[in-house]
């Protein structure tokens, strides 16, 4: 029977490096497949969770064929570690979903909300009281790549204002 590590050569530089390059692919895969399932995205997930398999099986019986090389068995950890680096920067590119964003002011909440607003944010406000007083919470749902920009539109109108980013798995109109 032909195995998947045939067609590779047992080469001491070759081998560990398409190893280390394979679990790159397959750990960033896992992390993007993994916030496609929390955001709801079913079909990205499956079809990443077949790839990521296939190539998680060559690079696993690659290490098995030849365990008495070591530097495959690191290459097969050290790219685990970075597939999970790379995994994360991509999936905060992708910038999958939307997220609430609160802002709590005091003084400056009608003058962030019009300023979100003006930028085409929908915007509710609500009236609070927190320990020094009265407060306003200014809420907003945006998607995930407009969070940081909008962040800092509130700050530049109140560079006090107290901000949390909640991840919202789904919306409805």
């Amino acid at each position: 029977m032909l195995a998947i590590v045939d067609f590779l050569p047992d080469h001491p530089v070759l081998t560990p490096l398409l190893i280390f390059l394979a679990r790159v692919t397959d750990v960033s895969m896992g992390t993007v497949r993994l916030i496609c399932i929390t955001r709801g995205r079913r079909l990205m997930a499956i079809l990443l969770g077949f790839f990521e398999l296939l190539i998680w099986v060559f690079a696993v019986s690659s290490v098995f064929a030849h365990l008495d090389h070591l530097m495959n068995i690191v290459a097969f950890a050290g790219g685990f570690a970075a597939g999970n680096a790379l995994g994360m920067s991509i999936e905060a590119r992708l910038a999958f979903g939307v997220q609430t964003l609160s802002f709590i002011s005091r003084g400056r909440a009608n003058a962030v909300a019009e300023r979100l607003r003006y930028a085409g944010l929908p915007v509710t406000t609500l009236l609070g009281g927190g320990r020094d007083g009265p407060v306003v919470l200014c809420m907003a749902v945006v998607p995930r790549r407009q969070t940081p920009m909008t962040i800092k539109m509130a700050k530049e109108i109140d560079p006090d204002v107290v901000v949390t980013v909640e991840d919202v798995r789904e919306t409805t109109a």
